[in-house]
This record gives C-alpha cells, structure tokens and sequence, in this order.
C-alpha cells in the first residue's frame, strides 16, 4: 500500500470517530444559521482576484511539523511564532495541518492560528487561514469552518469527481474557498468539466514523493481561466523562475525548516525571480569551486556543473564531489551541494545510478533520448532536462520527440546545439515562444549574452566553453557573465 493510501485508510477510521463525537445534524445546523448569506463570494476568491488585479504574488505559508516525505521538519515549532512571522512576511494566507499520525497537526492547532489571528492588528487585509487535510467527508468541511478555517483544499487523487464537486458546493456554501488540488494530466482531466476557480498543481507525487517543478507550467497550459497556485518545491528565487507559469504558491517544508528570519526572505525572493539563472559547466578543480564560495551573490553562478559524460573533455574524476564541496576541515559543505548539478550525457543507466548514490546531489543534467521518461520518474532528485536542437528534426518532431515526454517530470529544460560542449552556436532556429522555462546553451560568452532577450521562456544561461581560456575555468569571465546577466533585463512581464 502507497503513503497516500495509508493516509486514506487512517482518515476514514479518523472520521468514523467524528460522527461519534459529534451529532451531524447539530453540527450543519450551527454552522449553516451562523453563516446564513450563501450567496456572498467566499474571502478566497476575492483576494485571489484582487491579487491578480494587480499582479501581485498570493502566497500560502504552512504551519506542519512533519510529513511522510520529510519525517519530522520541526517537531517544536511554535505555532504562534510562526503565524506571526508569516503574517510579518506578507502571505495571504496561511496553511495549518490537521492530520495528526502523518503531519502532527490537529483541530486546535487551527483554532489557536483562528485566535492569534482575530487578536492582531493589521494594517491591510489579515492572511486567510486554510485548512489542509485529506477530505473525504461533509462533516470534516463542517469542522473546519468551526475551528476557524477560511478555506479548505479537496485533493481528486483521492475522490471521485462528484465527490469532490458535492465537497466544493458544500464549502461554498458556508463560505469557505476551495483549494482544488491534481498532481498529473489524468487526474486534471477527470475533474475539468467541474466549476471550480482554483486550480493548486502539486509538484510532488504522493506516491514517491519526488517533485518536478515544471509539472504546474504543463498542467496550467490546460488551466485557462483558472487561478493556478504551485505547490511543492519552491524554496528560492530559481525555482520561482522556473515555475513561472503559477500566479501563487503554497511553499510549507522550505520554511518550516528554515532558520530564523529566513521567512523574511520569502518576498525577496520572488522579487528576484526576474534575474536571469546562470549555470556554469565543467567545474573541475577545488580552485574554481571558489566561484560559490566568494559571498558574492552578483557575481556567482546559481548551479555549477559537474561532466561526468564519457565523451565529454570536462569529464570530472569520480571523486571529484568530495574534492569540490569538502571544505579546509574535511567536512562536506552541504550548504553548497543545492547549487551543484551533475551532468550527464551517453552514460549508462548503472553508471547514472552508481554515480548518485555515491555522491549526495540534489540535482542531475540528462539529454532527453539519452535516459527515457521513466527513467527520469524512478530518481528522487532534481531533473534539469537538455534538448538537443538539430536541423535533422522538424521543430513538431523535437516538440512531440523529446520535449512533451519529459516535461511533466522535470524541473526545467536546457536547450542546446547538436554537439554538446562543443562551444557552438545552435544552427537550427528556436520558436520565440517555447512552451516551458529554459536556459538557453550551446556556444555563449560574455559578448553574445543578450541572446536570451529574444525568447519569452527563457530564464537563463548554460555556459561551459564561454567560461574558459585555453581550456581551463577563467574565474574573470565566469564573474563578469554573472555581473552581466544581472544588468539585462527579461523582454516581459513577471
């Protein structure tokens, strides 16, 4: 039995216990005479609308102490600290956990989040409280108004279509919002004939566990009129480039395991969202690693690429993890691993894999082709998928080939010429409006940057020969690329 079945399973003995504990009857009766204007918008939609007026971010903080994924994130948290440090931080709404085996959260916990918050003063709008949990019937929609819920989020993975449309009205009806939460293509296209206004993409799969940023940018491709909010995964301004097509964001592990005053980051963040990712390749030495080591943010690159390709004259040493990243005191600098990708092109599947589980990175590079789809679906970690853009292929071939396969399972693309690491240009021409985030490869330098000016979805460089002199990483041309990117500014709105 999946992770996602156990929860099920528990949730249904954990309601049989609700309907001992409370009359039902009683229970509807006091919620709907305390609510008795059923024809008013609920808050959530509002602010959702409001926010998008103005183009501004609506982001959902979590309050959870642990998750089957994670274990325990932070068993001690103080719920009021946190209510207040997401209040301070500017989210429009705040996520508490209900389930108490899986997540450690329970009803008082969102009715102390209800209380903290009808005792603050605001100088705008307070955030709106959800209740997350895995609803399966009317009465838990009922206790949730109770204990001070302004939404709530129904998951179809786990309810048949017309359960979750009698849920929705339900909770409407009592003004509550409606969080619809899918993880796949399959699951939206069950519930896409409903009416309902919030569409919340779940990069993580509840059955592995892994997540894959770029899923919500397919998924809202199919979401046209909808509010799309990103959920999972999204833990700094790289990965809101990368699920740029999401209008809010549900971030809960991130911050629930920051350190203190991190949440004041979240914003910033966002803000950053619009400088362009600059990925250097072919790292190979302990001395070039110094290039995220220098405390300069302007001037360092966002992923360093390690070439583990056969073919590649980057090729790094099979210890070269440890060589990088292990620190004056031989201690790994895990702080540092999150910036480093592993690249791979014509390996084996069990040199991949060998490879991974010997060094702890926490993102990989394939070449779509290389590895299959289910590939890619079998890792834990990170996924940035490189293209090979050739005039052998129809642009629709390279879309239906080598693009659409992958692009629910990654976390973003890399286009690149026909002869990786080569140092040149892509021949072929690239669409303006490529579908999903990408950094743009193949024979850049610091003279030709504004390349990435011409294409809507491009969010960043990949650059290996262009960071070179005779063959060897030049740190001079690796900062003044970074610097530059910087200074460029993306053709269009984020």
């Amino acid at each position: 039995m999946n992770i996602l079945a156990q929860i099920v399973a528990s949730k249904k003995l954990e309601i049989d216990a609700l309907y001992r504990k409370y009359a039902f009857q009683d229970l509807v009766a006091e919620i709907t005479s305390s609510y008795p204007d059923t024809a008013s918008t609920p808050l959530f939609y509002q602010d959702l609308a409001e926010a998008r007026k103005v183009g501004k971010p609506f982001f959902i903080t979590e309050f959870k102490r642990k998750s089957p994924s994670e274990g325990w994130i932070n068993q001690n948290a103080d719920l009021s600290a946190q209510i207040q440090a997401y209040t301070q931080a500017g989210a429009g709404a705040i996520s508490v956990l209900t389930d108490e085996p899986f997540f450690g959260g329970n009803y008082d916990d969102l009715k102390q989040a209800r209380a903290q918050l009808d005792r603050q003063a605001f100088n705008e709008k307070p955030p709106l409280l959800l209740q997350k949990d895995f609803i399966l019937d009317p009465i838990q929609i009922y206790l949730a108004k109770r204990h001070g819920a302004d939404l709530i989020l129904l998951i179809a993975a786990i309810l048949k279509p017309e359960q979750l449309d009698t849920l929705r009205k339900t909770a409407e009806s009592i003004g509550l919002g409606v969080l619809v939460e899918v993880h796949d293509a399959s699951e939206l296209k069950k519930i896409q004939h409903l009416d309902f206004q919030v569409l919340g993409v779940n990069n993580r799969d509840l059955k592995t566990f892994r997540t894959a940023l770029n899923r919500v940018n397919v998924l809202a491709k199919q979401s046209a009129g909808r509010f799309v909010i990103a959920e999972s995964g999204v833990l700094d301004h790289r990965h809101f480039q990368m699920v740029r097509n999401a209008a809010g964001f549900l971030i809960g592990t991130g911050l629930m395991s920051s350190k203190e005053g991190a949440l004041s980051t979240l914003t910033d963040h966002f803000q950053s969202k619009g400088c362009l990712l600059f990925k250097a390749c072919g790292i190979r030495t302990a001395e070039t690693m110094s290039m995220v080591r220098d405390g300069e943010t302007r001037s360092t690159p966002h992923f360093i690429g390690i070439n583990f390709s056969p073919v590649s004259k980057r090729r790094a040493g099979l210890d070269i993890f440890e060589v990088l990243l292990v620190d004056t005191s031989g201690v790994l600098n895990t702080s540092e691993v999150s910036n480093a990708v592993a690249v791979f092109y014509q390996n084996t599947e069990s040199e991949i894999l060998e490879i991974l589980q010997k060094h702890p990175f926490k993102t990989a590079q394939f070449y779509a082709g290389d590895v299959s789809p289910e590939f890619i679906r079998s890792l834990k970690i990170r996924v940035l998928l490189a293209v090979k853009i050739s005039d052998s292929l129809t642009w629709i071939e390279t879309i239906t080939n080598l693009v659409e396969p992958y692009a629910a399972d990654i976390d973003c693309f890399i286009l690149d010429g026909n002869t990786p690491g080569s140092g040149e240009r892509i021949g072929a021409e690239i669409p303006a409006d490529f579908p999903y985030p990408f950094l743009l490869a193949g024979g850049l330098n610091e003279d030709n940057l504004e390349a990435v000016l011409g294409y809507k979805n491009c969010i960043g460089v990949d650059i290996a020969s262009g960071i070179e002199s005779e063959g060897k990483v030049d740190l001079g041309k690796t900062r003044r690329i970074a610097q530059r990117l910087v200074s460029l500014s993306l053709p269009h709105d984020l």
